[in-house]
C-alpha cells in the first residue's frame, strides 16, 4: 500500500513539473511589426511612454531591408528620444532569430570615440529562441531614450542583433547634449 502511495506522488511530481516547464518554452515571437517597442534609457532605465500616432506606410520601394536612426523629441527634461527602424522593402517576408530575448543593442560614445554607455552591458536577457517577422512593407521600432550624459558631442550607434545574419544594419547619429 505504501508503495502504491509513492507511484502516485511520482506520477502527480511529474505532471506538475511537465506543466511548469511548458509555461518555460518559447516566447511569444509576434514582436508587433507594426507597433514599436518601449522606449529604452541611456542610462539603462525603461520608462512609460504615451502613444504617439504611427507614421504612414508606404509600398514597397526596393528590393532591401532598411534602417535608419533619427531624432524623435529634441532634447527636454526628460532627455533626447531617438527611433531606429527596420523597414522590409522586399518583396518577401523576411524573419529575424535570435537566441535570445536582445533584438538589438546601442552604443553611446563620446567625442574621443570611448564608449560611455552600453544598453546590452546593464541588462540581462532571456537564453530563448525568439523571432522578428517582418511582412512586406512592415517596420520595426525601437525608441531610444538618451538621458544623463555630461554636455558635449556624442554618438549613439544602433544595431540589431539577429543570429546567422551578415548584416546587422547598423545606423549611427551625432548629437550634442547641453
Amino acid at each position: 500500500m505504501p508503495k502504491r502511495k509513492h507511484v502516485w506522488s511520482v506520477i502527480l511530481f511529474i505532471i506538475c513539473i511537465s506543466i511548469v516547464m511548458s509555461g518555460c518554452g518559447k516566447a511569444d515571437s509576434s514582436n508587433q511589426p507594426e507597433g514599436r517597442e518601449e522606449a529604452v534609457m541611456g542610462d539603462g532605465k525603461q520608462d512609460g511612454k504615451k502613444k504617439r500616432p504611427e507614421d504612414g506606410q508606404s509600398g514597397i520601394v526596393a528590393g532591401s531591408i532598411e534602417s535608419s536612426l533619427k531624432v524623435l523629441e529634441p532634447q527636454n527634461e526628460k532627455g533626447i528620444l531617438f527611433r531606429y527602424e527596420l523597414k522590409n522593402q522586399t518583396e518577401k517576408e523576411k524573419v529575424f532569430e535570435f537566441s535570445t530575448s536582445q533584438k538589438f543593442d546601442y552604443v553611446i560614445k563620446d567625442k574621443n570615440g570611448r564608449i560611455v554607455y552600453q544598453y546590452s552591458k546593464d541588462h540581462m536577457f532571456m537564453q530563448v529562441l525568439t523571432s522578428l517577422r517582418l511582412k512586406q512593407a512592415d517596420t520595426f521600432k525601437q525608441d531610444i531614450l538618451v538621458k544623463d550624459l555630461e554636455a558635449g558631442t556624442y554618438n549613439l550607434e544602433v544595431w540589431l542583433t539577429p543570429k546567422g545574419e551578415t548584416e546587422d544594419y547598423r545606423q549611427k547619429i551625432t548629437f550634442n547634449w547641453n
